[in-house]
């Protein structure tokens, strides 16, 4: 099985829970959350097939994304609409991703995702990374430089034969 990045996206800002009155799952991103999903897109290479890549700025891209999975909630798929837009995909919804999942179940789905291949782009919330930042930690797993799980940040996983080797934080782009 090649190697395979899977990313993990913890959602944009969302309004606060104390200032919503609906439920939670339907909870909207902020001006500032809506940036930062539009900012999502410059983070990976966005070329069209066949096209050659994008012009590369000093920060490298990630490469196009060939898989978007989320968690249902409203701001979880706000954050990936964007690159969904850009790179002409769909979203699918998991309820792995939901918010109080287990990260042992996104470790077991890592697995079927490195078997298929290509560049998974995941979306899910705050506890759920922290979860599975504690469970790569407690395997022994190298994290390249500290790891904050910032909203609109991303968790690469760097995996071999479906198993998580090594993991490095990219913080949210200032917006």
């Amino acid at each position: 099985m090649a190697p395979v990045s899977i990313y993990v996206v913890r959602h944009a800002h969302a309004l606060p829970r104390d200032g919503w009155t609906g439920s939670d799952q339907d909870r909207p991103l902020t001006d500032r959350g809506v940036k930062e999903a539009e900012a999502l897109v410059a983070r990976f290479d966005i070329a069209p097939a066949g096209a050659p890549s994008q012009k590369r700025s000093t920060r490298a891209r990630e490469p196009r994304p060939t898989l978007l999975m989320s968690s249902g909630a409203k701001r979880c798929l706000a954050t990936l609409q964007p690159l969904a837009a850009a790179c002409g995909l769909p979203i699918v919804i998991e309820d792995f991703l939901s918010e109080g999942s287990d990260g042992n179940g996104l470790l077991v789905q890592f697995k079927d995702l490195a078997a298929v291949g290509g560049v998974p782009v995941l979306c899910t919330h705050g506890d759920v990374i922290w979860s599975l930042v504690d469970l790569l930690v407690a395997a022994g797993t190298p994290l390249s430089g500290p790891v904050e799980v910032r909203k609109g940040s991303i968790l690469v996983l760097d995996t071999e034969s479906g198993s998580v080797e090594s993991a490095r934080y990219i913080p949210p782009a200032k917006v």
